[in-house]
C-alpha cells in the first residue's frame, strides 16, 4: 500500500511539474519580443563602402610593391629608391587615413528597437550602423537622449554617458537581441555619428532628430 501511494505521489508531482512548465512556456511565448524597424539609410552608404575598400586596397597594394623598388639591378641609387618607396607609402597611407577618419562616424543604417509598436521619444532604443576600417558593419545601441550636437566636422552627434536606468535597459535589450552572427555593442561616451539631416528623410527619422539634444 505504501509503495502504491508513493508511486501515485511521484506521478502527481511529475504531472504538476509538466503543467507548470507548459504554463511557463505559454506565458513566455505571449511576452512581446524586441523588434527592429529601419527608418534611415545613409544616402552615400554604398559609395562610402566602395571608397573605403578602394583606399585600403590601394594602401595594401602599395605596401606589397615596396620590395620591388629594391629588387634587381638598377642604375637608380638606393637613396632614390628609398625616397620613392617612402613617398608611395606615405601618399597611399595618408589618403587611407583621411578617408577612414572622414567615414568613421557615417551612419549607413538606423533602426528603431521596440516591442509592441514604435514610439519615438528620448528613451527609444536605436541601433546605429557604421563601418569598420575594412568596411564591415558595426552596430551600436544608443538612446536619443545621449546624442548631443558635435563640434567636429563631418559629425552630427557625440554620445554622452547614459543614465543608470538607460544603461540597465541597454544591457537588458542586448541580452535578448544579440547573436553570434550580429554582435551589437553599447555606444560609448565620445562615440561620434553623422547623419544626413537635410533632404528627404522619413517622418520617423525626423522624430528621432527632434528627440535628440540637437544636431550639428
Amino acid at each position: 500500500m505504501n509503495t502504491i501511494s508513493a508511486t501515485l505521489l511521484r506521478n502527481a508531482g511529475r504531472v504538476q511539474l509538466l503543467r507548470s512548465t507548459r504554463l511557463q512556456h505559454r506565458f513566455q511565448s505571449t511576452q512581446p519580443v524586441w523588434q527592429t524597424k529601419e527608418i534611415y539609410q545613409g544616402g552615400l552608404a554604398k559609395a562610402a563602402k566602395v571608397m573605403k575598400l578602394a583606399s585600403v586596397a590601394s594602401f595594401v597594394g602599395a605596401s606589397c610593391a615596396v620590395p620591388f623598388f629594391f629588387a634587381g639591378e638598377s642604375d637608380v641609387p638606393s637613396a632614390a629608391r628609398t625616397i620613392l618607396a617612402v613617398t608611395t607609402i606615405g601618399m597611399t597611407g595618408s589618403s587611407t587615413a583621411i578617408i577612414t577618419w572622414a567615414l568613421r562616424p557615417y551612419i549607413t543604417s538606423l533602426k528603431l528597437v521596440y516591442k509592441d509598436h514604435p514610439q519615438i521619444d528620448p528613451h527609444t532604443p536605436l541601433l546605429i550602423e557604421t563601418m569598420t576600417f575594412l568596411a564591415q558593419s558595426k552596430t551600436r545601441l544608443v538612446f536619443p537622449e545621449q546624442l548631443a550636437p558635435a563640434t567636429m566636422p563631418l559629425t552630427s552627434w557625440v554620445v554622452e554617458p547614459p543614465s543608470e536606468s538607460l544603461a540597465s535597459k541597454a544591457q537588458q535589450i542586448l541580452s535578448q537581441i544579440n547573436s553570434s552572427q550580429n554582435k551589437i555593442t553599447i555606444a560609448q561616451p565620445g562615440d561620434q555619428f553623422y547623419a544626413h539631416s537635410q533632404g528627404q528623410i522619413s517622418a520617423e527619422m525626423q522624430q528621432v532628430l527632434a528627440a535628440t539634444k540637437g544636431i550639428q
